[in-house]
């Protein structure tokens, strides 16, 4: 938690002095907050034992991030975002060990770091309230899990459960900017899926999400 306090920090700091000098540039933070759907597929498994789960949501997912806008011209602006992510999940869904043992698990948040670029473009750019859509496509990353058991209390599980720990994301949004203030709904789509060799499964996800952004430095041409 304290590197990505500080690697926030840093970022704040760097992209500040970049705006402070080169023109059509846009620093700002941004929240979020949705929900997530999982999809797991046994591969060469045939039919599956009975209990064996294929299909889970998150309870909820929330972020904070910073955001890096350049503008191109009126319509266009290239975009790119750092966030980090807390996602709170029916217990020992992604690991699925033994019912018994998840019966011992009160409460398991999964915590996330992301990074993506892409494509900005205005609708109608000379009104006060700005219309947009952008695309993006970037990785997003398991930092570490935390399950709380009901007699040991929190246990970190740091190696993602066994899956891999990286995974390349695209996302779609749509919004509207007033002045320094964002608001906008995000759709966002695992582009391929986390793999654990020992059991031969995988797991893809999707999620929708609102967000809120807000401008703290600006640089205009």
């Amino acid at each position: 938690m304290r590197i990505i306090i500080l690697l926030f920090a840093s970022i704040v700091f760097s992209f500040s002095a970049i705006a402070q000098q080169a023109p059509g540039w846009e620093l700002g933070i941004q929240l979020e907050h949705g929900r997530d759907w999982y999809n797991r597929e046994y591969y060469d498994w045939g039919e599956l034992p009975n209990g064996y789960i294929e299909s889970f949501p998150s309870h909820y997912s929330r972020g904070v991030g910073f955001y890096v806008e350049r503008v191109v011209n009126s319509r266009l602006s290239a975009l790119a975002q750092i966030s980090y992510q807390q996602k709170k999940m029916y217990v020992d869904m992604y690991d699925e060990t033994s019912r018994t043992h998840g019966g011992w698990i009160t409460k398991e948040m999964h915590h996330r770091g992301a990074f993506d670029a892409g494509i900005r473009w205005y609708v109608n750019p000379k009104s006060k309230i700005r219309l947009f859509v952008d695309g993006k496509v970037g990785a997003n990353m398991f930092i570490a899990a935390v399950q709380r058991e009901a007699r040991l209390g929190n246990i970190v599980i740091n190696n993602a459960f066994g899956y891999d720990r990286v995974i390349p994301v695209a996302s779609g949004s749509i919004g509207a900017k007033w002045q320094r203030l964002s608001v906008s709904v995000e759709y966002r789509q695992d582009l391929a899926a986390v793999k654990r060799a020992r059991t031969g499964t995988g797991i893809t996800g999707k999620g929708v999400f609102g967000k809120v952004a807000f401008a703290l430095f600006r640089a205009r041409k």
